[in-house]
């Protein structure tokens, strides 16, 4: 079966995250969460949610 899955290094990354005890705190948009942390995955990049409130 082909692999149809797109960022291949994005999905590997989120489930290193994961494995971590990181949590999706959201599918849509997809957020993940450690503690007080929270990454965003916004157009295949993973972005810390401090990056988004100095934007």
């Amino acid at each position: 079966m082909k692999e149809q899955r797109h960022l291949p290094a994005l999905r590997a990354h989120i489930e290193q995250l994961l494995s971590k005890g990181w949590v999706i705190a959201s599918r849509s948009p997809m957020t993940l969460r450690n503690g007080s942390r929270c990454y965003l995955v916004s157009h295949g990049m993973l972005i810390s949610e401090s990056a988004t409130r100095a934007a």
